[in-house]
């Protein structure tokens, strides 16, 4: 076990762009292209995956910047503080449960896709960190390994099928090619609550008929609905907001009109080596399955090519923040995660077909989800940080939690537990 734990550690110090195209070729080769192929498959991926955390990373840190600018001018002092994914990454990595839950995971994949419960193979192993956090805080609440081991097994399970429902979703918007899902669970567990806000406004006269996208932007104001100006004219909002002098505004603007520009160009190189490895894998199924389908899981940081999503990411920083302060029951501070509201978003905009006034509302009701269920698990949260790292904890912090904790998977694992008696 110590050995699977070391060599899960080696692949995440070495990161997703490493890795993926190495699993990528592995993968190739095994439902039969060429080496040839499969490398250039691999290493086209790679290349665009490297690409889209580029620019992701150089839009996250303008953004960043901004929500700290935004925070303090709305003066919030809340008790818990948004400290990141990257807590809940290392409670993992660093868990007991990671061998046995990293292995009985890819084996229950394997298993459910045989007999026909699932469709997506899971090779995003590098984020399979978020369903085994899940498993560390009920492994903290409980004080049992074996239901934080069964906590990590339904989570996996629930991830993958809600990829699997709402794939052909993501199809349609054209988020991600055909064959593909996004089985990653502090993004994918908010679609069902996306969706269901979707409905709830087909069931209002006149507002349903409400439509509003970039495309259609475009052919109203015809250059001001450019992505790239749109871009810059919310990078300077962003700004103002910010309290930014006049070069960090025009910083931030450049930055997000860049952004716009960017992330679909090396979307296209991703794309470019992940619909090889999609096409063979669906011939291979064809064949040897009797035509059933399979599926590659993705990490969902795919799916941000989409302007709509990256503009998105930009407005919801705002809401967010000033839901924090007048949200009943929430005491997190978004921090941290606020830089990567562009992926959590993402689901907002596939739902609601690239619709951006819905969008928007989905959003807004996504991001009051995030606040307080961030707010729910960060009790338990803190202790499992206190364990595992406690060195990330802000100095001076009661309580800690993340937008990422704040998925609604993990509080409804608590909330089971709870009602079961199930705590230590």
């Amino acid at each position: 076990m110590e050995l699977i734990t070391t060599i899960f550690s080696q692949i995440n110090d070495l990161g997703a762009t490493i890795t993926m195209p190495i699993i990528f070729t592995i993968i190739g080769l095994l439902i039969g292209m060429k080496f040839g192929q499969a490398l250039k498959s691999g290493l086209m991926y790679g290349i665009g995956f490297a690409g889209l955390w580029l620019v992701l990373d150089y839009f996250m840190a303008a953004l960043s910047e901004a929500a700290n600018g935004i925070s303090a001018n709305l003066g919030l002092n809340l008790t818990v503080v948004d400290a990141g994914w990257m807590l809940g990454s290392t409670m993992a990595f660093s868990s007991s449960l990671l061998p046995i839950g990293l292995i009985a995971c890819i084996a229950l994949n394997i298993v459910l896709i045989l007999v026909g419960f699932l469709k997506t193979l899971d090779i995003d192993i590098w984020n399979y960190w978020m369903i085994i956090t899940g498993g560390v805080l009920i492994y903290r609440f409980t004080g049992s390994y074996w239901l934080g081991i069964a906590a990590i097994l339904i989570s996996f399970v629930i991830v993958v099928k809600l990829g699997d429902i709402f794939a052909e979703k993501a199809w349609e918007a054209e988020a991600i090619p055909e064959g593909t899902s996004l089985p990653h669970l502090d993004t994918i567990t908010m679609a069902p609550v996306y969706w269901l806000v979707n409905k709830i406004i087909d069931r209002i006269p006149k507002v349903r008929d409400w439509n509003f996208s970039l495309e259609s932007l475009q052919e109203k104001i015809g250059i001001f609905g450019e992505p790239s100006i749109m871009g810059l004219i919310l990078g300077v909002l962003l700004g103002v907001c910010a309290g930014f002098d006049i070069p960090q505004i025009l910083n931030l603007a450049i930055v997000s009109a860049a952004t716009m520009v960017l992330m679909p160009k090396v979307c296209g190189i991703l794309m470019e080596g992940l619909a090889p490895i999609s096409e063979a894998t669906q011939e291979l199924a064809s064949k040897k399955f009797k035509g059933r389908e399979i599926r590659i899981g993705m990490d969902a940081a795919i799916g941000v090519g989409n302007p709509n999503v990256l503009i998105l990411g930009i407005i919801i920083i705002p809401i967010m923040l000033v839901e924090a302060v007048i949200l009943p029951g929430n005491r997190m501070i978004p921090f941290a995660d606020l830089s990567s509201m562009t992926l959590y978003v993402l689901w907002a905009v596939i739902t609601s077909k690239n619709n951006m006034f819905r969008a928007i509302i989905a959003a807004a009701v996504g991001a009051a989800v995030y606040l307080l269920c961030g707010t729910f698990v960060s009790e338990v949260y803190t202790q499992a940080a206190q364990i595992a790292c406690p060195d990330m904890i802000p100095t001076g912090t009661s309580f800690v939690s993340s937008i990422s904790a704040g998925n609604p998977l993990y509080s409804i694992l608590l909330v089971i537990c709870k009602l079961l008696g199930l705590g230590a």
